[in-house]
């Protein structure tokens, strides 16, 4: 009599085509499809980016909690978190609020684009009592060093005439002195959940390396970037100390150096926090998986550093379990990752972007219905 295959799904999303829960979705039902008495654990996961309260709320370890807030430009948009009452603590999602997807390509302007609505978000959930905050700070739109949030907070930011300073990227040029920071504030403990190590400024920094992603142009590059060295120069004064040489300072368009500085936050990678909510190693340790699949929309050469997959791939060779990876983009050698087992690109023919993005539930479905037989 043949033992049941044990299978654990635990993808990333494919950022604007698919999410974790979407894939988790597809993958249970294509097992399942071709090996009824399967078990198949689903974990939809993110490092900070993407579906980071998603992966809280779906899989019943916190609850759902809505809200209207301003978006990147001020226009209304509305945004939710994830709660856990009894330990009084808010998972929050920079993206849905402050988000690239909030506002159309047209309208990116890194110049203009803030944070408000994420330090809104904030505010609700320090109001339902939050003593730990959680931020996942994937994905966004803005290039303000967290400013905005910060003054959505009643944090005073002001300029030489003792003014507020405007909202926006370019405002931070105007930062004179920070005047007040509301005492509760301090007295939360706020954990930032990144993934990248870009420091603040320079080359590799938060306005030179993801600038232009949120529709900085070249010169527009450089006054973000002094505007940031003011705004990097005030809060390294007033935190006294040098946030901005700090790896990951310039994560969110320097949104955590903002909240180091100011507000004594502390960066952690996001799969770690994933980690010890789902206990992943314990849980490897604990059953006897045959395969892990995991993925997300890109494998590429910043998988090597730490991206979600390879984590997922590194615990399961600690236990001996192989990791399969799929991806719709394969730009890098697999040789480069030879933590994984095997990996895949969905994407099975020649084809844009937009074609590849918009049909991607049915390209994971169908590299399932393939792959599964070679497992049996």
């Amino acid at each position: 009599m043949h033992k049941p295959l044990h299978f654990l799904v635990a993808p990333d999303s494919f950022k604007g085509s698919l999410s974790a829960s979407q894939f988790c979705t597809i993958a249970e039902r294509e097992i399942k499809n071709q090996l009824p008495d399967a078990e198949v654990y689903s974990y939809p996961l993110s490092d900070g980016g993407e579906g980071f309260v998603d992966c809280f709320i779906d899989t019943g370890a916190a609850e759902a909690r809505s809200l209207w807030v301003s978006g990147p430009l001020g226009k209304k948009t509305k945004a939710y978190f994830a709660w856990q009452p009894e330990k009084q603590t808010a998972i929050i999602e920079m993206a849905q609020a402050s988000g690239l997807t909030k506002i159309s390509k047209e309208d990116l302007n890194p110049l203009n684009t803030h944070t408000y609505g994420t330090g809104q978000i904030i505010q609700e959930a320090i109001q339902l009592g939050a003593k730990k905050i959680i931020l996942g700070v994937g994905g966004s739109a803005t290039n303000d060093g967290g400013a905005g949030a910060l003054m959505a907070l009643g944090v005073k930011l002001k300029n030489f005439k003792g003014q507020d300073i405007n909202l926006g990227g370019q405002a931070l040029k105007q930062l004179h002195h920070i005047d007040e920071v509301p005492p509760h504030l301090l007295e939360i403990d706020w954990q930032i959940a990144c993934d990248v190590t870009n420091p603040l400024l320079g080359e590799d920094g938060a306005t030179a390396v993801f600038g232009p992603q949120k529709g900085g142009r070249p010169q527009q590059l450089d006054l973000l970037e002094e505007a940031m060295k003011n705004y990097s120069q005030i809060i390294c004064e007033h935190a006294n100390k040098d946030i901005h040489s700090v790896p990951g300072a310039g994560a969110a368009g320097g949104m955590a150096a903002g909240f180091m500085a100011v507000l004594n936050a502390k960066l952690t990678p996001g799969f770690d926090l994933i980690e010890d909510t789902f206990q992943l190693d314990q849980l490897m340790k604990q059953k006897p998986f045959d395969y892990i699949f995991t993925g997300e929309g890109r494998f590429d050469n910043q998988t090597r550093f730490g991206k979600l997959p390879l984590r997922v791939a590194q615990l399961g060779n600690k236990y001996d379990i192989p990791t399969i990876g799929l991806c719709g983009s394969l730009l890098c050698p697999v040789e480069e990752l030879p933590e994984f087992k095997s990996i895949f690109s969905i994407v099975n023919r020649i084809m844009d972007e937009n074609e590849a993005m918009m049909n991607a539930p049915h390209f994971l479905s169908q590299t399932f219905k393939t792959l599964i037989p070679l497992l049996k």
